[in-house]
């Protein structure tokens, strides 16, 4: 669960960059709303996605919104442990690694340069 909501985080700010990019002027409450009706991903979670965003709409990143944070601070050891198994045992979890290194480069003030 913590890796789904890192990536809806991930791809929530992406639409939210391009939006602002773009000048699109983007509803992203609205656009969960329309997900949620109209596609496979119907789901309670875009209801909080959604109540997330029209609570807050200048919301930074759902990461920072109370009831997402809370629930990633709750469960991002359960994910660490779920990425280093699969590393010990060389499993390939390329999602989960992905999340959680989004989660850790976006909780961090300096990230090393590539």
């Amino acid at each position: 669960y913590t890796a789904k909501i890192c990536s809806y985080a991930q791809g929530m700010a992406l639409i939210k960059k391009a939006g602002e990019r773009f000048e699109w002027n983007l509803n992203l409450g609205e656009i969960a709303r329309i997900w949620k009706g109209g596609c496979i991903i119907r789901a309670v979670f875009l209801d909080r996605i959604k109540k997330a965003f029209d609570a807050n709409s200048k919301l930074a990143s759902l990461l920072v919104d109370p009831s997402f944070c809370s629930d990633v601070v709750k469960g991002q050891e359960k994910l660490r442990t779920v990425v280093k198994t699969g590393i010990d045992f060389g499993i390939s979890c390329p999602a989960f690694t992905a999340a959680l290194n989004y989660y850790d480069s976006y909780r961090r003030e300096r990230l090393p340069a590539n």
